[in-house]
């Protein structure tokens, strides 16, 4: 009997123990959802919306027919926030997007008190705890150049939008982009030249521990140097163009936490300008360091090349005007004379797609008389696209006009994840 009532009160005890453990835990995984770790979730996880802009922009060519198919097309897989800054614009995007068979209802116009364009950079970056959104706002530089950035505003847009969102932002006092990182669940890819440029005050230590911080990321695959045509304004010898002054995006995308694409100029194709020849031996050396690089357990990244387009097929040849002098910043200025000989480029850039819910939308640049290796380029790509996202429509977009300005579809866009 005394044995029994033992057992009894063993019991009682073990089963007390149990609860009491059972609900340590309860409590600790609520106390854990509670403070989740921020972080910049990887571009194919859930949106609730992609962000992008029809604002007023100077460009040497119009580009507001590829603007438009961007959000036509994004209307039809996600909500679509769209930018604008002048009320005549609006009118201008509404008038044409049904004729591009776009989802109206889907899209929603957002005003703003100064221009927004390129929305992926001086724009809102979403962050988020599973549960809630954040903002990291970056200082802004004109993408490094200082020089005719002083009634460029648009700093203050990812502010007030966020603002207008009832969403916390988080400052984190560097001077960088939202095309400069790309991120997968661990980690980030950037390029060392563009964080030194832009942050001289700061060692590149301090500006990987403020990034991968801010975007709750274990490690930062830092690139040496990126691309000349991704220069801004003299890029080499006498070709000229927009640029980002050192873009990731431009080049190099994760398609998932253990594949990297990167970008690199064909055999056929290096020798056909000094462009050409600059960036075959500046994107080898970066395909070198993707290689050398590990992930966080230490195993190597597969990596999936493309080539990038013949830049020679796009090139615009003019002579240097007297405006377009007086624009350029003195170190540049001094090296030309009005009536100078010059070729105009654009960014050509398959990497700078982008994935969103259901679809990935891509650059896309072969037309009838163009060699027969730029269309096999163009299907490369989409073949790839189409392996690593096989539940997804594949959307080849012609967007060169967008390209003269600078940049791409990326560029152009920018998501928002989903939260619970």
């Amino acid at each position: 009997m005394n044995i029994l009532l033992r057992c009894l009160q063993f019991n009682s005890t073990v089963r007390i123990t149990i609860i009491l453990l059972a609900v340590l835990i309860t409590s600790c995984n609520n106390e854990e959802s509670k403070t989740k770790r921020f972080s910049f979730p990887p571009e194919w996880e859930p949106h609730e919306a992609i962000w992008t802009d029809f604002a007023s922009e100077r460009s040497i060519i119009p580009n507001q027919q590829a603007k438009l198919k961007i959000i036509a097309t994004l209307s039809n897989y996600a909500k679509t926030n769209v930018v604008y800054d002048d009320d005549s614009l609006k009118d201008v995007a509404v008038n044409n997007l049904s004729q591009l068979q776009a989802y109206l209802s889907n899209i929603s116009f957002i005003k703003t008190s100064s221009p927004m364009n390129w929305i992926r950079d001086p724009g809102p970056i979403f962050i988020t705890d599973g549960n809630k959104l954040k903002v990291v706002d970056f200082k802004w530089s004109c993408y490094g150049r200082a020089y005719n950035c002083e009634n460029d505003f648009r700093d203050k847009v990812s502010g007030e939008l966020a603002k207008g969102m009832n969403v916390a932002i988080d400052t984190i006092g560097l001077y960088i982009e939202g095309g400069g990182i790309e991120v997968s669940n661990n980690t980030i890819i950037a390029y060392k030249a563009m964080a030194q440029q832009r942050n001289s005050d700061k060692s590149l230590e301090e500006v990987t521990s403020i990034l991968l911080n801010a975007f709750g990321k274990e490690q930062i695959i830092w690139l040496d140097d990126f691309p000349v045509i991704d220069k801004p304004w003299n890029k080499a010898a006498n070709y000229f163009g927009q640029g980002a002054n050192g873009h990731i995006d431009v080049t190099t995308r994760f398609l998932n936490d253990s594949t990297i694409l990167a970008t690199i100029i064909a055999e056929a194709d290096k020798d056909k300008s000094e462009l050409l020849r600059k960036d075959y031996r500046i994107l080898n050396e970066n395909l070198k360091e993707l290689k050398q690089a590990t992930r966080p357990n230490g195993k190597p990244y597969r990596i999936v090349t493309v080539e990038a387009p013949d830049y020679s097929l796009f090139e615009y040849k003019t002579t240097m005007s007297n405006s377009y002098l007086n624009y350029l910043p003195a170190e540049t200025r001094s090296k030309f004379n009005v009536g100078d000989t010059i070729k105009y480029v654009p960014v050509l850039d398959y990497a700078n797609f982008l994935i969103t819910n259901g679809a990935v939308l891509v650059s896309s640049y072969w037309k009838e008389g163009m060699p027969e290796a730029e269309k096999q380029k163009d299907g490369k790509i989409q073949k790839i696209l189409k392996e690593y996202f096989p539940n997804r429509d594949i959307i080849p977009l012609d967007v060169l006009p967008i390209n003269w300005g600078g940049g791409g579809i990326h560029c152009r866009t920018q998501q928002q994840p989903k939260i619970n």
